[in-house]
């Protein structure tokens, strides 16, 4: 093969893994939501968004894996298109961010410590559970308002 030949190869294969990259990343932003939620969670503005799936610059190591789990995908499908898409465990289990859960845990306990009230197990697990899930999802922590209505209404 010649050189130029070479040459020509290279860059429509460069091309076709921005292309791939461009259908990953767009899968990626539609399943966090859209781009404005998808940048949020990547700590990345909409337009360096479109510059990655423009191929103009790359994501660092740190942001991909932030859109990862934004977008419940996996690393290693997100950047290079290899393995499967969905990440995490097999089907019926989940990964547990137990700094996350013991946060939840932690501020549920103080607020419902605070207002003297006396929530039974199953109430304050309830709460915790939606707490810790609406984090997850959200990719940051619950207002303390929010937090704070929760528990009242449980201990009703």
């Amino acid at each position: 093969m010649a050189r130029h030949d070479l040459e020509i190869s290279n860059i429509s294969s460069k091309e076709d893994q921005v292309d791939a990259f461009e259908k990953r990343m767009n899968i990626a932003i539609k399943r966090a939501g859209g781009a404005t939620i998808m940048s949020e969670k990547a700590g990345v503005s909409t337009s360096v968004l479109r510059k990655w799936r423009a191929g103009l610059s790359e994501p660092t190591l740190s942001s991909l894996v932030r859109m990862a789990r934004a977008a419940g995908l996996s690393v290693e499908w997100l950047a290079t298109g290899e393995g499967t898409p969905d990440a995490g465990p097999s089907a019926g289990q989940r990964l547990i961010d137990l700094e996350t859960l013991e946060d939840v845990i932690i501020r549920t306990r103080r607020i419902s410590e605070y207002k003297s009230l006396a929530l039974k197990p199953e109430a304050e697990a309830r709460i915790i559970r939606l707490v810790y899930e609406f984090s997850m999802r959200q990719g940051q922590p619950m207002d303390e308002v929010s937090l704070n209505n929760i528990i009242e209404l449980a201990s009703l």
